[in-house]
């Protein structure tokens, strides 16, 4: 389970790679908040059962957030005009990394997200593999289809819905209300390859922050 430290590093690394000089400090707090908010379903899981990877990670959230944006901004001059010079790309940016950051990396954990809540209430995982091997020659299992004889439906990776899924979290651990004492798990790093994606981050924000006040 990637942890909020994770998808923030992750984030800022794409920021520094998309935005290049304009990669200021206040692109930092944007990316940074963009990267936060979608762990902050943790909390509405206590209010909405088992909403933890639901609420804020559905797709439906920065899909309205980047209509309201490509309006006020492309369409009309009524959010451009009421920002600062530079902010544009910095919201966009902040999108992406909301997306791709925040909601992405949970996307590939054992339980995933529920992309489309809540029209559609189905948690989804992009787990497989992509290869090519000398007896089959290229291979994928991200989806697996049915053998004609046994039918069924197509797999990309369900896990099913809020009333059978929940992805616990430190906030809420188990559906419903805890025992007294109930272990709660926080995580920073729980894999080599975050450690590896939060040094990353750490290291790009620095250069780039560096190069953007070395040019100004």
């Amino acid at each position: 389970m990637p942890s909020t430290v994770v998808h923030v590093a992750f984030g800022l690394l794409c920021g520094a790679a998309l935005l290049g000089v304009r990669f200021d400090r206040r692109a930092v707090v944007v990316i940074v908040a963009a990267c936060i908010l979608p762990d902050l379903d943790t909390f509405t899981s206590l209010v909405v059962a088992s909403t933890h990877r639901a609420m804020l990670h559905s797709l439906l959230a920065p899909g309205l957030l980047a209509l309201v944006f490509w309006h006020g901004t492309a369409r009309s001059d009524w959010l451009r005009v009421r920002l600062a010079p530079g902010d544009v790309p910095r919201l966009w940016t902040g999108l992406f990394a909301y997306v791709a950051a925040g909601i992405g990396l949970d996307m590939f954990t054992a339980l995933g997200v529920n992309p489309l809540y809540p029209l559609v209430d189905q948690f989804v995982a992009v787990d497989g593999r992509v290869g090519y091997e000398t007896g089959r020659g290229l291979f994928q299992s991200f989806v697996e289809f049915p053998e004609p004889e046994t039918g069924g439906g197509v797999n990309v990776g369900q896990r099913g819905s809020t009333e059978t899924v929940h992805v616990a979290s430190g906030v809420d651990p188990s559906r419903g209300a805890e025992e007294p004492g109930t272990e709660r798990i926080f995580p920073v790093v729980f894999r080599g390859w975050h450690v590896t994606l939060a040094l990353a981050g750490c290291l790009a924000t620095w250069l780039g922050l560096r190069d953007t006040e070395a040019s100004a």
